[in-house]
């Protein structure tokens, strides 16, 4: 799996999200008191500190963790995060990160003055060397997000006017070895992610479902199967699972699930704002797996979603997989935007990017399946 554009969440002011800790501290199913006291201390580089990381991504050898720059480390233990220089560029901002998950990773690279395209960049060797893909397509475009889904490249990218931006869709065509036009174009909202799955991709908007059977075909009407969730919801994250089925989050606390040509719902937390969401195994067997789901209603962090038995846990509850009790959830996940949640299967550990909202905390932890039980999330 990989992580796509992240959707946004409102931001809460400190104070407000100070007093939801106080209100959840009276509520023991979330059992703060003990995990205080239990809690480990969290140690991280000053990188992300404070900071923002809207996406993350591998390539089995090294973690990318992308804020205005794309910062990489070995996945060696003990290895520490350095600025990843794109064709020989450190003075640079991201645009757009995407994965294979093979050894390849794309960067999207712009001017940190004018966001004008310095360009759009491959790697098969961890950017030792670079290839440059584009070839002035996005001249007068400014590109916003990279996805890879089912073996291709997407690049979405928006014109600008003095009272609105266009949003469209382009693919990277390997026989012209240019980015053509995907189909979609004219949007006045920005996409949410891009995914392969029940034979075709798909992608979203805050208030659209498109899909197509082909990496050219997509169009601007919306995806008007019988139960879609742009039907009257507002779209908040886009997957992928195991399986392939398609999975979307809402705005009101709703997970829809696209398999065998038809959208199933299931409420998982009325009137909760759910956004980005990935699947990860309960251990290296794998021998089951979970939905991992950013929430935010009195504070932030996320769900644990069991789809076979139909669970919704808190991240800290006594019952939640990923997060024991003394990995110190509470202080560190809970009280701040999720943005991007990624699983290495080579590495077992999971990552997960927030926006640190000037806690004094970390935007970027860890956890780390040991062989008999995860780590607990570590500050990196």
């Amino acid at each position: 799996m990989k992580t796509k554009k992240i959707a946004g969440l409102t931001i809460l002011l400190i104070a407000a999200a100070a007093a939801a800790l106080i209100l959840a501290a009276c509520d023991n199913s979330y059992g703060v008191f003990h995990e205080i006291q239990t809690e480990k201390a969290q140690v991280g580089t000053d990188i992300f500190k404070n900071a923002t990381v809207k996406a993350l991504g591998g390539d089995g050898s090294k973690y990318y963790a992308i804020m205005a720059k794309v910062y990489a480390k070995s996945t060696t233990p003990g290895s520490v995060w350095s600025v990843l220089s794109v064709s020989n560029d450190t003075d640079y901002y991201c645009s757009g990160f995407a994965s294979d998950e093979a050894g390849t990773i794309y960067v999207a690279s712009s001017d940190t003055a004018s966001t004008a395209l310095k360009g759009i960049y491959s790697t098969i060797d961890s950017g030792a060397n670079w290839t440059k893909m584009d070839s002035g397509e996005f001249a007068s475009k400014i590109v916003d997000a990279l996805y890879y889904a089912n073996g291709k490249l997407f690049v979405e990218a928006h014109t600008e006017t003095d009272t609105a931006a266009t949003y469209a869709l382009y693919y990277y065509d390997t026989v012209s070895s240019t980015f053509l036009t995907a189909g979609l174009s004219g949007l006045d909202l920005p996409l949410k992610g891009l995914v392969w799955g029940d034979s075709a991709y798909w992608t979203i908007t805050s208030s659209n479902v498109y899909t197509s059977a082909t990496e050219s075909g997509f169009t601007s009407t919306a995806e008007s199967t019988s139960g879609t969730p742009s039907a009257a919801k507002t779209l908040a994250g886009i997957a992928v699972d195991s399986v392939g089925q398609v999975l979307v989050t809402t705005t009101d606390g709703y997970l829809y699930t696209r398999a065998s040509s038809a959208w199933t719902n299931k409420l998982i937390a009325s009137s909760v704002v759910l956004g980005v969401l990935a699947e990860v195994p309960i251990d290296s067997t794998p021998s089951g797996y979970r939905l991992m789901m950013a929430k935010h209603n009195a504070s932030y962090g996320y769900y644990e979603y069991n789809a076979t038995t139909s669970a919704v846990l808190q991240g800290n509850d006594s019952s939640a997989i990923f997060v024991p009790t003394a990995s110190s959830y509470t202080t560190t996940i809970y009280t701040k935007p999720v943005l991007a949640i990624y699983y290495s299967a080579t590495n077992d550990t999971i990552l997960i990017g927030m926006a640190a909202q000037g806690t004094d905390t970390y935007a970027l932890y860890s956890n780390t399946y040991s062989g008999t039980a995860w780590s607990g999330w570590t500050a990196e």
